[in-house]
C-alpha cells in the first residue's frame, strides 16, 4: 500500500520542489557545514553540524511551524550521519521538551521525533523524563541574556530514577544555547554528570564568523 501511495503521490522536496525525495540529495550535497565553536558553559561538548540556512531552513520550518511531521526521518538521519562522523560518547538520549501547551498546539515534539531516528541509527536508548515545567513562549525575538533570564529554571527531571549519567541532549535549531544549559542544569542536579548536545542547525552571529 505504502509503495502504492508513494507511486501516486510521490514525495516532493521541501528545498527545490523536484519530486522523489522529502529532502533531496541535491538538496543535502548543498547544506553549509556549521564553523567548529566551543559549547556553550554548562555543555561538555556541542554538535551543529549545519548553518540554518537555504534548504535546511526551509525543511526545519516546515517541520516545525507547517506540521510537515514526516520530515523529521530524514532530517533525524542526516544528524545521525553527523554523529557517525563525530561521535558523542553518552549513555542515552534525551529531547529537549516542549511545554504542555506548545505540544497541544503543534501535535509532536520536533526534538523528540529527530532523538527517535538517532535512536534507531545509534542504538542509544531514548529516556524521557526531563519536563520544560514552565512556558517560556516563542523566544526568536530575545536577545541573549534575555534568552537566559527567560528560560532558566523552566525545566526539571520528573521520574524518581535518576538521569543516566551521560546524556545526549537533541534539539533542532541552537541559538544562543541557553535552552540546551537550561536543559543540562536540571539534569546535573538530579546526578547527570556529563551533558553533551547536538542539534541540526544555528544561524552565525552577525560579523562573527565566515564559512571557510
Amino acid at each position: 500500500m505504502d509503495a502504492l501511495l508513494a507511486l501516486l503521490f510521490p514525495d516532493r522536496c521541501v528545498g527545490c520542489g523536484h519530486l522523489g525525495a522529502l529532502f533531496c540529495p541535491t538538496c543535502r550535497a548543498a547544506l553549509r557545514p556549521y564553523p567548529l565553536d566551543d559549547p556553550p558553559p554548562g555543555l561538555d561538548a556541542m554538535l551543529v553540524p549545519w548553518l540554518y540556512a537555504g534548504p535546511l531552513r526551509q525543511a526545519i520550518h516546515r517541520m516545525k511551524y507547517r506540521s510537515q511531521r514526516r520530515l523529521a526521518a530524514p532530517l533525524g538521519d542526516l544528524l545521525a550521519e553527523a554523529l557517525r562522523r563525530q561521535p558523542q560518547p553518552a549513555d542515552a538520549i534525551i529531547p529537549v521538551p516542549l511545554h504542555a501547551t506548545r505540544l497541544a498546539e503543534r501535535g509532536f515534539n520536533q526534538s523528540s521525533e529527530l532523538a527517535a531516528r538517532i535512536a534507531r541509527a545509534t542504538g542509544l536508548p531514548l529516556v524521557s523524563g526531563l519536563e520544560r515545567c514552565r512556558d517560556t513562549g516563542h523566544q526568536a525575538q530575545l536577545g541573549r541574556r534575555e534568552r537566559h533570564d527567560n528560560i532558566a529554571a523552566a525545566f526539571v527531571w520528573n521520574v524518581y530514577t535518576p538521569p543516566p549519567a551521560r546524556v545526549l541532549l537533541v534539539d533542532d535549531v541552537l541559538t544562543t544555547g541557553a535552552t540546551l544549559v537550561a536543559c543540562g542544569d536540571a539534569l546535573r542536579a538530579v546526578g547527570t554528570q556529563e551533558v553533551r548536545a547536538v542539534a541540526l542547525a544555528r544561524s552565525l552571529a552577525p560579523a562573527q564568523k565566515m564559512i571557510q
